[in-house]
């Protein structure tokens, strides 16, 4: 069954210049777009150029099934960043303390690829220029997860960045 990932009711929209994405764990509620409650912020959002930046929350809102068992629900990335008609950003938001950051940090990359690999198989990816993922921790990440960027690079052909701020427009590292 196709999954429909552009859902108007998983999507919020915004062109604030900065803005944060939540997400309250521990509930069943999606991830969504912040403006003004900095402290709830996993991830901050800088829109320099003030673009209408959508955001789709995708678990706990957009169902995808496991392949290998269709009554169980695939583990899924949070959500997606969109602009400009062509332009994703997957994003796996955490609040996890640092000491087992290479755990957290395994588990949020293998979300972002059953994503990933769902949305190659529902939608045609060479109509989009960036794409990228990002694994935002609350807590800032000091440690270098280079080896884990590349393998993910060369797994999902997308760039992962491991980091709490994300920029728009992306720039292609």
């Amino acid at each position: 069954m196709a999954i429909d990932f552009f859902n108007n009711r998983c999507q919020q929209a915004t062109s604030e210049k900065i803005f944060g994405l939540c997400d309250e764990e521990g509930t069943q509620k999606p991830a969504y777009i912040d403006i003004s409650n900095q402290d709830n912020w996993i991830a901050e959002i800088e829109n320099e150029d003030q673009k209408e930046v959508y955001f789709i929350a995708i678990d706990n809102c957009i169902e995808i099934w496991r392949d290998d068992d269709p009554t169980k629900m695939e583990k899924r990335c949070d959500g997606m960043l969109g602009y400009d008609g062509n332009n994703l950003i997957f994003v796996e938001l955490k609040d996890r303390k640092l000491k087992n950051a290479s755990d957290f940090i395994k588990e949020a990359a293998l979300q972002l690829v059953a994503t990933i690999n769902h949305f190659k198989k529902n939608c045609n990816i060479a109509d989009y220029n960036i794409k990228a993922a990002y694994i935002a921790n609350k807590n800032k990440i000091h440690c270098s997860y280079v080896a884990r960027m590349k393998r993910f690079q060369q797994e999902t052909g997308y760039t992962l960045r491991i980091e709490n701020r994300i920029k728009i427009p992306y720039m292609i590292p």
